[in-house]
């Protein structure tokens, strides 16, 4: 009898400690990574919203003018962090941002 109270008591202190452990831990974290490039700024925007400059191994299909709002650039690689989807430019403030409109169809 003394061996199932115990397993009852022990049962209890696990189930215990699965309830209370996630209401002391820390639910949010942050993952931050940086790179310095030596360029100017301008000509890293001016790579960076060429949407050709992506993946070369993707099959690609482009439609408009690379750089300017409403170019889109479709793509498909069979790698399953890849797959299937399209990109098309929203807003380019000259110099300051770039804005894209992404659809992924697969994997979903």
């Amino acid at each position: 009898m003394k061996i199932v109270v115990r397993i009852l008591i022990g049962l209890g202190i696990v189930i215990a400690l699965v309830l209370i452990i996630p209401l002391v831990i820390n639910k949010e974290y942050n993952v931050e990574r940086q790179i310095t490039i030596n360029k100017p700024k301008q000509e890293i925007f001016d790579y960076i919203k060429l949407l050709k400059n992506k993946d070369p191994d993707m099959k690609k299909e482009y439609i408009g003018t690379d750089g300017t709002v409403g170019f889109t650039t479709s793509w498909a690689r069979e790698k399953d962090d890849v797959g299937k989807g399209s990109q098309t430019i929203a807003n380019a403030a000259e110099g300051t941002g770039i804005d894209t409109d992404l659809h992924f169809i697969e994997p979903l």
